[in-house]
């Protein structure tokens, strides 16, 4: 039984979303206060894509210690914001407000237009676009022993990513992550990116697969900690175009955390009735860091815009849900989950009128 004083420990679950995972750096920010506090402990990080980025980031830096990992989140998405191909200007948002809305570009000619052409084009006709992700990655990590062999206050990491031509999941552990070429794996879009080659196994964004992937982290804690990063819930079905791609495309990428939730809260009734036992089970706790509502607002079109201010807005916004979650769920930590899976997660699956309202 853990001492009274001791850390609580979590495992992290870390979604990604193109630069929306900057909303995940704001959210590690936080959550670093209470482990540079010694009230908090991760155990282990699971990331897909942007998210792959902020937990490889923020596991080399708790090999030293919370203000390293803060500073190499930094760094990171500074580095994205000074390596992008085009300015942050041709993302800019028509008009202009005082709300999250003020970052949507959903309907800016720029965005459009490029988002046609990733259709009718192909990376293997424009090898001169450089995936960068190698090079941050490599300034930001250094050493990739950190990832590989994590001291004892460090987290144990996982990445996703999707094998092309295999239609399966592919988790890199420690062992495997003795370079940038799994963190470039999980992150590369393929209407952007040639497919990255590791041990002649071609690989695409994890988020097609698994964002983020749950399994990974289950022998490592019972208290499962996931930032989501596009919102569960919306007003309404979408109407416009654009809004109807942007939809498609989320409920997609989220569709495999929700079945992932959905097959661990089964495992969890089984135990509780008695009819699993052995084999080293646990009753595994839910939780979530999210604020579906400026998610929403943003659009999904802002997931290519590359401005440091764009990625400094999500970080407060990420930081002030983390506060918010702290606040009203740190205690729940090692006790209940404070993610309600049947609100949540049962509801939602039998698509019921109530599963459109049970997290509003």
């Amino acid at each position: 039984m853990p001492a009274k004083d001791a850390p609580k420990t979590v495992c992290l679950a870390l979604q990604g979303g193109g630069a929306h995972a900057a909303f995940g750096w704001g959210a590690l920010d936080r959550l670093l206060d209470e482990v540079a506090a010694g009230r908090l402990r991760i155990v282990a990080i699971s990331g897909t894509s942007g998210g792959a980025l902020n937990g490889a980031a923020c596991t080399a830096g708790l090999n030293q210690s919370a203000a390293q990992a803060r500073q190499r989140l930094t760094q990171l998405w500074e580095s994205v914001a000074g390596k992008s191909y085009w300015s942050p200007a041709l993302n800019w948002p028509l008009a202009a407000s005082h709300s999250p809305r003020e970052w949507n570009v959903d309907y800016n000619p720029f965005v459009i237009v490029q988002g046609m052409a990733q259709q009718v084009s192909s990376p293997y006709l424009t090898p001169w676009l450089r995936d960068e992700i190698g090079t941050i990655m490599d300034a930001v990590i250094g050493d990739y022993g950190l990832l590989q062999h994590p001291d004892g206050q460090a987290p144990q990491l996982f990445v996703a990513a999707t094998n092309v031509t295999r239609t399966s999941l592919r988790i890199f552990g420690p062992p495997d992550l003795a370079s940038s070429a799994p963190l470039m794996a999980s992150t590369c879009f393929p209407t952007l990116f040639e497919a990255v080659e590791i041990d002649g196994e071609f690989y695409w964004d994890g988020g097609y697969m698994a964002n983020p992937a749950l399994d990974p982290l289950l022998a490592h804690g019972d208290d499962l900690l996931t930032v989501l990063i596009d919102p569960l819930v919306i007003d309404g079905p979408p109407t416009w175009p654009r809004q109807i791609v942007n939809r498609i495309n989320e409920v997609s990428f989220g569709a495999s955390w929700v079945l992932a939730v959905r097959q661990i809260g089964l495992v969890n009734d089984l135990i509780v009735r008695g009819l699993l036992t052995g084999g080293g089970y646990t009753q595994k706790r839910f939780h979530v860091i999210r604020d579906d509502a400026p998610m929403n607002e943003i659009g999904a079109a802002s997931k290519d815009t590359p401005s440091l201010a764009f990625f400094r807005a999500l970080r407060d916004a990420g930081a002030r849900a983390a506060d918010r979650w702290v606040e009203a769920h740190f205690d729940d930590i090692g006790v209940r989950s404070s993610f309600d899976l049947d609100d949540e997660v049962k509801q939602r699956l039998k698509g019921t009128r109530q599963a459109q309202h049970t997290a509003q």
